[in-house]
């Protein structure tokens, strides 16, 4: 049988990644939101308790991360400090990474400055200009609070806390796209990630536009960086390492329910975001345990065998589909299969990292080292094998050593 479970080879041997959902609620209700709880949850001081209780003896690891979300966590706010005091007050010999996912309307400067005293990762749901980020980014009460949202964002900048953008893509934002890389670049927002709509559903007309769209933002990306303007966009950077490395074309899913672990409010444990409203896919809870022969039952039960859609496909080992198996999951029912959306988004963004390679290879090694020479060394040291076009990298690399000498 074929490799699954990207964890496998190392299990037991990396940090255990917690999730804690301080509410189901939000202040928000955005169009595209794929969460749609029947019951309203919220955590409560004695829950929070014996969670960071669960989660600082489970497998006692030096390491572990912790991240915050909801919802929206911040309708929570006390709670989170709460929960950081009492780590830190409980289990001072422990090393702990934050984390939180926020709309960022309701932070202020005592919690930008907690944030920064505890070493916070903070990832912002903010799709862009007022325009754009108003179509989908509604709040219950109606009351716009963008330029709000807009200025805590800048202060989280201006105090270099580490942070990312998460800018969603749906059908009504794929003609700003390159307009809102633009505009957040130029706000000096230099960590984007788009995130497709997991609905996300194509026409011709709407696919040749996104076609375009990420031919523009390349094109943008690469004038800025060649002119030091550096900034990141997870779809470009975060592709090159699966772009330069092989990993045996394999649906390789990710660590969910084995290292990753997303805890409700009422304890119940899931593997994945994706799934935290169907309690088919508990895998415990924090009075009894976590039961990881269950996550792996879960994903195999789950698991299309013929896989006639991908198993010859050609970009597979860069594929996001074939990391993410709860997001196939909820769209398709099996987690190796990966909506035609998901298909078609990865073509595209295969193409575009595959003619930033292409351009690099093109330039000075100097550059090529800046650009990919961590990459190539990453997947030597990991023991990992090299792609075509990393063992191009590779060659490049190696022929400017020699010359040196």
């Amino acid at each position: 049988m074929q490799k699954l479970f990207a964890y496998d080879e190392n299990e037991g041997k990396s940090m255990n990644n917690f999730t804690l959902y301080m509410t189901t609620d939000c202040n928000f209700k955005c169009r595209y939101c794929y969460e749609n709880y029947q019951e309203q949850y919220y955590l409560t001081e004695e829950i929070l308790l014996k969670i960071i209780d669960f989660i600082m003896n489970y497998e006692n690891k030096e390491k572990l991360s912790l991240s915050f979300l909801g919802g929206e966590p911040l309708l929570r706010k006390d709670l989170i400090y709460q929960a950081v005091n009492y780590i830190k007050e409980h289990y001072s010999d422990r090393i702990v990474k934050y984390y939180i996912t926020t709309n960022a309307s309701l932070i202020d400067n005592q919690f930008i400055k907690f944030m920064k005293d505890n070493e916070f990762t903070i990832r912002l749901s903010f799709d862009g200009n007022k325009s754009t980020h108003e179509l989908n980014r509604v709040k219950k009460d109606g009351i716009s609070c963008y330029e709000k949202i807009l200025a805590n964002i800048n202060e989280i900048e201006k105090q270099k806390l580490p942070y990312s953008v998460r800018m969603t893509i749906v059908e009504n934002t794929i003609s700003s796209m390159f307009s809102n890389i633009c505009f957040l670049h130029e706000n000096n927002l230099n960590n984007i990630c788009m995130i497709m709509d997991v609905n996300l559903k194509f026409t011709k007309e709407v696919y040749t536009d996104f076609e375009k769209q990420v031919e523009m933002i390349l094109d943008y990306y690469i004038q800025e960086h060649m002119n030091n303007n550096i900034f990141s966009i997870d779809q470009i950077d975060g592709k090159i390492f699966n772009f330069l490395c092989d990993f045996g074309n394999c649906f390789s899913m990710c660590d969910a329910g084995i290292q990753s672990y997303k805890i409700m409010p009422d304890g119940n444990i899931y593997p994945c975001a994706f799934v935290t409203n169907n309690k088919e896919f508990i895998i415990g809870n924090i009075s009894e345990g976590i039961n990881t022969d269950r996550a792996k039952e879960l994903v195999l039960l789950n698991y299309d065998k013929e896989d006639l859609k991908c198993k010859k496909c050609n970009i597979r080992d860069f594929c996001h589909g074939m990391k993410c198996g709860y997001m196939n999951y909820i769209c398709t029912g099996k987690v190796n299969i990966p909506s035609d959306a998901e298909c078609q988004c990865e073509q595209i963004f295969y193409i575009a990292v595959e003619k930033l390679i292409k351009f690099y290879l093109e330039q000075n090694n100097l550059e090529v080292e800046k650009k990919l020479g961590k990459f190539i060394e990453f997947i030597g040291k990991s023991g990992l094998e090299l792609s075509t076009y990393g063992k191009q990298v590779e060659r490049k690399l190696r022929n400017d050593a020699k010359c040196k000498r």
